[in-house]
């Protein structure tokens, strides 16, 4: 089904790990980006609000979203000289009820996490692993052309359900996604988790996520 809806509150927190540690965590067909030896990780932070189906238009539901997005390589797949495409390696809501409903319709991994916020600072805990960060909104700091351009072009997740591989398109008319300081990185989730930018849009973004289409 399509879903559509806005993206309020969007932050995303890149990190590199080595290969070693993802390797084995995504499907056979699927193909890691890397940059010497390392692999990113888009951590994204978003409130998705007026979220609704096709299926059912007039029910609308809102809740906070994290999830590890590994960046792979889809060259060959979408047509384009660059890479476009993530596959989420875990995804974390509050809410059990809508983890469950995303996990029968999608494979994104859905699972509980228990998300706090005090200021700019803010920390997921799920079982016994975490992830924190900060961020100072006030720091003016360079742009990372490299890995701004990296982060903007992401379009598409991939998924494996049965031996296939599909390939959901994200809509958007805009990513206006700005650097902004990050001060303050720990995770437990990956031994070798290194930070290397992070990024904000600071206003809402209507979207589409396109229904899954077999590659």
């Amino acid at each position: 089904m399509v879903f559509k809806g806005e993206l309020h509150k969007v932050k995303l927190i890149n990190f590199s790990v080595d290969i070693e540690e993802v390797k084995d965590l995504i499907p056979n067909g699927i193909e890691v980006f890397q940059e010497n030896g390392k692999a990113i990780i888009s951590m994204v932070d978003v409130h998705l609000k007026k979220m609704r189906s096709s299926w059912i238009p007039l029910l609308k539901f809102s809740y906070r979203h994290v999830g590890l997005r590994l960046l792979i390589n889809d060259k060959s797949i979408n047509g384009n000289v660059e890479p476009k495409g993530v596959f989420f390696l875990k995804s974390f809501s509050e809410h059990l009820p809508l983890n469950w409903a995303g996990n029968l319709i999608g494979n994104y991994n859905l699972t509980f996490g228990k998300i706090k916020e005090c200021l700019d600072a803010v920390s997921l805990k799920s079982k016994n692993k975490f992830i924190n960060y900060a961020l100072d909104p006030y720091e003016l700091i360079d742009k990372n052309t490299d890995l701004f351009n990296k982060i903007k072009r992401i379009d598409r997740a991939y998924s494996k359900e049965n031996g296939n591989i599909y390939v959901t398109q994200i809509v958007r008319k805009e990513w206006p996604i700005e650097p902004i300081k990050c001060y303050h990185f720990a995770t437990n989730f990956f031994k070798t988790a290194h930070l290397i930018g992070a990024f904000q849009v600071k206003k809402p973004i209507i979207y589409q996520w396109e229904n899954a289409k077999l590659i």
